[in-house]
C-alpha cells in the first residue's frame, strides 16, 4: 500500500527471480532490484495469468522483466547474462503477509 507500483492496472508491481539464477550469476539477493527471490521454482517457466499464493498474498504473473542497461552498472556484461532469466513481474490480487521462508504454490490461471 502506498507504493508507486500499486494499482490494479500496473503490470510491474513485484519482481520475482529464481534463486538459482542469482546463484549461477554469483549475485546477492537484492543486488539487481528484485523484490522476491523464489527458491525451488523457475519463475521464467510461469505463464501470463498464472496465479501464485506467496504466504498470505495472492499474485498473478503479468510479464517477464527485460534486463536493462542498469544491470551493467552492477557488473559489466550482466545485462546480457540476464537474458531469459531476469525474472517475472506479478501484480497483487489479494494482499497479505509475506516473509522469508513462506511457501509459494501455484493455484491456477486467470484468463
Amino acid at each position: 500500500e502506498g507504493d508507486y507500483h500499486t494499482g490494479s492496472v500496473r503490470r510491474r508491481q513485484v519482481l520475482l527471480i529464481s534463486g538459482t539464477a542469482l546463484d549461477e550469476l554469483d549475485l546477492n539477493p537484492g543486488s539487481i532490484s528484485e523484490n522476491m527471490v523464489i527458491d525451488g521454482l523457475d519463475v521464467m517457466q510461469l505463464s501470463k495469468g498464472q496465479q501464485l499464493r506467496i504466504g498470505d498474498a495472492l499474485v498473478e504473473v503479468t510479464i517477464p522483466c527485460e534486463p536493462c542497461s542498469q544491470m551493467d552498472r552492477v557488473r559489466y556484461g550482466l545485462q546480457d547474462q540476464l537474458q531469459s532469466c531476469r525474472g517475472m513481474f506479478v501484480r497483487v490480487l489479494d494482499p497479505g503477509r509475506v516473509r522469508t521462508g513462506v511457501t509459494v504454490e501455484t493455484v491456477g490461471v486467470c484468463r
